[in-house]
């Protein structure tokens, strides 16, 4: 049962030699689902060894250039590769004008079920739902029209409660019903399917939080998460610039982590004038643990 992030990308505003902009790659069990898509994106994950068809939806935080100059590049190669699965592009407003413009323009096309979703909330919506996860989307503040992402997985296998059963006589039917979520009736009273099931553990969750300012009022809805992805595109000393850019420091980053009670926090999205990342993670550490510097190609798992 796999629940990881693959960090594809990690600089801001520029790819360098070695490196590209924002990209993170979430899997829950058998399928994958797309963070950002910075520039350069799919030789990263020809390198990882990531297959694009395995990929059920996109994400885009925000219409800024090194958050998603990728995604032409990996729709239009969709159409080489004769998906056989819907794809999903989540993002905010103008997100379809971006793509069909894009297309357009080039002669592109598509000859797989492309479906968008355009972004215009204030608050904590569910905007994507599969077999596996539900993603809830919240505005950050940024520049631009800018949201977060909570991806959550659905509750794993129900295990059955023997003594449950037995006390209530259940029958074949009657546990297909409680297997399928549904109530079942004894001696003319509704017994809640949830006495006769367990999970053997919670939900797993990851948030990826890019690009913002310090902002408490997403506290609420990353809260708990196993991985929080919070941008860090500034060390303290330079905390005027990042404010002045609608940007977080490493200490902005662990302090919205601190305060959320998650249980890793990934720090991302540097500035390039930065070529050694060790103090990102120090200045993160005396504010909260633990601490993981995204580098390309890391792979984090949640147990």
């Amino acid at each position: 049962m796999t629940f990881n992030i693959t960090i594809l990308g990690t600089n801001a505003a520029l790819p360098g030699p070695d490196t590209i902009t924002t990209s993170v790659i979430a899997r829950a069990r058998d399928q994958y689902y797309l963070f950002d898509c910075g520039e350069g994106m799919q030789s990263k994950m020809m390198t990882y060894g990531f297959r694009r068809n395995r990929i059920f939806a996109i994400f885009i935080t925000h219409l800024h250039g090194d958050h998603l100059f990728g995604l032409p590049g990996l729709l239009t190669s969709y159409a080489h590769f004769q998906r056989p699965i819907p794809l999903y592009v989540v993002g905010p407003k103008g997100i379809r004008e971006f793509i069909e413009k894009i297309f357009s323009l080039t002669y592109a096309y598509t000859n797989f079920e492309l479906n968008i979703i355009e972004l215009e909330h204030n608050d904590f919506k569910c905007v994507y739902e599969d077999n596996q996860v539900k993603v809830h989307a919240f505005p950050l503040k940024h520049r631009v029209p800018t949201y977060g992402y909570r991806l959550t997985e659905k509750p794993r296998t129900k295990n059955l409660i023997k003594e449950k059963l037995d006390e209530y006589k259940v029958t074949i039917e009657q546990i297909k019903d409680i297997l399928a979520g549904r109530d079942i009736q004894y001696q003319g009273k509704t017994i809640s399917y949830t006495e006769f099931t367990y999970t053997k553990s919670a939900p797993r969750s990851f948030a990826f939080c890019t690009d913002t300012v310090y902002d408490e009022d997403i506290v609420p809805y990353i809260r708990n998460v196993d991985i929080l992805y919070h941008e860090a595109t500034y060390m303290a000393s330079l905390k005027e610039k990042a404010e002045q850019y609608s940007h977080s420091t490493a200490a902005d980053a662990a302090q919205i982590a601190r305060m959320a009670q998650v249980k890793k926090l990934v720090l991302g999205h540097f500035s390039t004038r930065y070529e050694v990342k060790d103090a990102f993670k120090s200045d993160a550490e005396e504010i909260f643990t633990p601490v993981i510097i995204a580098s390309e190609g890391l792979q984090i798992d949640v147990d």
